[in-house]
């Protein structure tokens, strides 16, 4: 759950890193993006296994 939780702040903080720097340097703010956006997949991804493997245990 904690991880899902991370995933969504990265993503805001993310996105606010990139627009603020989109006008002013649009290659590093894409690139942050790009980063940002596979951290906070990333992030989803295991928290979701992670909550899956719980309740799978939980069946057996």
């Amino acid at each position: 759950m904690a991880l899902m939780a991370l995933s969504v702040l990265l993503s805001i903080a993310t996105l606010g890193v990139w627009l603020g720097n989109l006008e002013a340097n649009p290659t590093a703010a894409w690139l942050v993006f790009t980063l940002g956006f596979a951290l906070s997949a990333a992030a989803a991804i295991v928290g979701i296994w992670n909550i899956m493997a719980f309740f799978r245990d939980k069946e057996e």
